[in-house]
């Protein structure tokens, strides 16, 4: 069985990588299994679908539930995923906020003295979401009118004064608050809550994150992710 490690920031990434996973590959060949860190506690969060004897890939995700601390938790527990548990890779995923795109040679650098001299670096990917996760989202800008039939990209722009179907997304400063916008339009809020998060991903169209170049072109950091994720399971 190949198994891989994923450790994200928060509970929306979690999310996110969840339903992608679940959409990216074919049942019952994978289980997808969650926990939340806090400090050395890990408490499981998602449960896997099918007993390990009956899959031939395992992921599990660690949320560390928080800003900062995905390279303190991978440099506390990769060895012995390695090592111990049978592991082939680990991805570490974070956002960017509150750094900005001239950073991120240094944010890799930085990655790169932690764990460099260690045996196991090539089998570490460090993915960086631009400026936040949300802008993956706002990607696939017809989902909004998946959730609500009012939210056309026609009036968000006209209501917002932006251009969601052409707009660098990854530029917006903060895609969460873009998002927020949006839903308010319609009298709703996002907080990063859950619930949000549950409903935001239960309308992404996943074929096209998977398949569809235009989409794919405006968000490179998630083609990083998706890209990692296939060189490693193929």
């Amino acid at each position: 069985m190949l198994k891989i490690a994923f450790f994200v920031e928060g509970q929306t990434e979690r999310i996110f990588l969840e339903s992608l996973l679940n959409n990216f590959f074919t049942h019952p060949y994978f289980n997808v299994e969650s926990y939340q860190l806090v400090e050395d506690k890990a408490t499981l969060i998602t449960k896997a679908n099918y007993d390990h004897s009956e899959v031939t890939l395992y992921f599990l995700i660690f949320d560390v539930t928080g800003d900062g601390n995905v390279n303190g938790a991978i440099y506390e527990r990769a060895e012995s995923l390695f090592t111990k548990n049978g592991y082939s890779h680990i991805f570490g995923l974070r956002d960017l906020f509150p750094h900005n795109k001239e950073e991120i040679p240094l944010i890799r650098s930085a990655f790169s003295e932690t764990f460099g001299e260690f045996g196991y670096y090539k089998m570490l990917t460090q993915i960086i979401a631009i400026k936040e996760i949300e802008s993956w989202f706002l990607a696939d800008y017809d989902h909004f009118a998946r959730m609500n039939p009012l939210l056309t990209a026609e009036w968000i722009n006209s209501e917002l004064n932006i251009d969601i179907t052409r707009d660098s997304v990854e530029d917006y400063p903060h895609p969460s608050m873009v998002i927020n916008s949006i839903w308010q339009l319609v009298g709703r809020s996002y907080k990063k809550r859950a619930t949000n998060s549950f409903s935001i991903c239960s309308y992404l169209d996943y074929t096209l994150y998977c398949c569809d170049e235009q989409l794919q072109s405006r968000i490179p950091s998630f083609m990083e992710l998706l890209n990692g994720i296939d060189a490693v399971t193929s």
